[in-house]
């Protein structure tokens, strides 16, 4: 049964403040939501998933809202409220408690002003007053809704040719201080060695040694849109360059990849070649940056580095994160999350939110998928490993860049 179907409107604030003791489950960690409970307990409990709604109060009580949807059905009205009027403020009836920041981010840890509740309003009226234009508007509400945007053909052919040039010479052994990621080599990060190619592996920051992938994750195309999120100039915090595909398991970067502002970050993937099916396509839960619950680690923190700073030993951590990749699967699977993947042809791009769920689908067949993945913050913004040592950052035209492994 898909139950995001039957109940389409949970509204998990309103159920873990009606009902306390689920609540206190959910602090326990007896359930990781109170849509895990009502699913699994609280619709045969009688509970209610959602606040009462008054259609015909509402429609009265809110003048904008039948000029925006053009009906007095109950049904779309209550999709209004909850796609739209709840984050204004507005209620589902005259009794119903009205948040105190209808507006605010879904996160604790905050996020860009696109994750603020209000955040379709205020993309429509920028385009309403001609501050920003339809494409622009259109792709800010997509990124919103699903959690990514998909740049078809972004990169230019030429810089694409240069960048996979770098790629070839990055695991040909050419670049020699550049370290690889390969599990089937090493449980620590390697030098180049030969075989390289053969195996799962991500090249670590690339863009650090090569002008050419530099000019590739800096098209214009890519600091269009990450301007439009951030609305400051970008700072490359890493990239991962891929041969083969990773085959990982579903995860959601903002556990992974830490900054000072945990929420304030994004993420791009460059085809340097056409991916077919088999070679471990890039995966993801569309709408999971949204609809999955937030998890954390250590006690109350974004992310593992976070969590391990302030004194969790990995051992916990490890476990954390198997119980996170755990979560996701079950979570997505119980709302009915659409799994959708990326077949993209050279120089699509897809970019994707920094709590969406991704991952690489199983590499079925013996073939090559050499793409670009790039984490991207506002460039005030500080990638942890700052704190490590004696960071640096440089220009590249309007944007940043830095690396961890190499540039502190």
């Amino acid at each position: 049964m898909d139950s995001a179907r039957v109940e389409p409107y949970f509204d998990e604030d309103w159920y873990l403040l009606t009902y306390p003791d689920v609540a206190q489950g959910v602090r326990d960690g007896a359930c990781s939501s109170g849509w895990e409970h009502y699913i699994i307990h609280g619709r045969g409990e009688g509970r209610k998933p959602r606040p009462d709604f008054d259609a015909a109060w509402y429609v009265r009580a809110y003048p904008l809202v039948s000029e925006e949807i053009g009906s007095s059905d109950p049904a779309l009205l209550e999709r209004h409220y909850f796609e739209r009027g709840r984050y204004r403020g507005y209620l589902s009836g005259p009794q119903a408690v009205r948040a105190k920041n209808a507006a605010g981010f879904k996160s604790q840890f905050g996020g860009l002003w696109i994750d603020a509740g209000n955040a379709l309003d205020v993309i429509a009226g920028r385009h309403e007053l001609g501050l920003l234009g339809a494409e622009d508007a259109a792709l800010l509400a997509t990124f919103i809704e699903q959690g990514y945007v998909i740049l078809p053909n972004a990169v230019e052919g030429a810089l694409l040719d240069r960048a996979d040039e770098a790629v070839e010479a990055a695991y040909d052994g050419e670049f020699a201080s550049l370290r690889f990621e390969c599990h089937s080599l090493s449980r620590d990060h390697i030098t180049w060695a030969p075989g390289l190619k053969d195996y799962p592996a991500k090249a670590l920051d690339l863009h650090w040694f090569s002008k050419q992938v530099r000019d590739a994750i800096f098209c214009p195309a890519i600091v269009r849109f990450l301007n439009l999120i951030f609305e400051r100039p970008a700072l490359a915090s890493q990239t991962l360059t891929f041969y083969l595909g990773s085959g990982q398991e579903l995860h959601q970067d903002s556990a992974y990849v830490a900054y000072s502002l945990p929420q304030q970050f994004a993420a791009s993937w460059i085809a340097l070649e056409d991916v077919a099916r088999g070679a471990g396509e890039l995966e993801y839960l569309v709408d999971s940056h949204r609809l999955l619950p937030e998890f954390t680690y250590g006690g109350g923190y974004k992310s593992v580095s976070e969590a391990q700073r302030t004194g969790s030993g990995m051992n916990i951590l490890t476990d954390e994160i198997q119980r996170h990749v755990h979560a996701i699967e079950q979570e997505g699977t119980a709302r009915g999350l659409k799994r959708d993947s990326f077949l993209a042809r050279r120089g699509d791009v897809l970019i994707w939110h920094s709590d969406l769920a991704h991952g690489g689908s199983r590499v079925s067949a013996n073939r090559s998928r050499k793409s670009l993945v790039t984490h991207y913050c506002p460039h005030e913004v500080a990638p942890l490993f700052f704190e490590n040592g004696s960071p640096t950052m440089k220009r590249h035209g309007h944007s940043y860049y830095s690396s961890g492994p190499y540039g502190g």
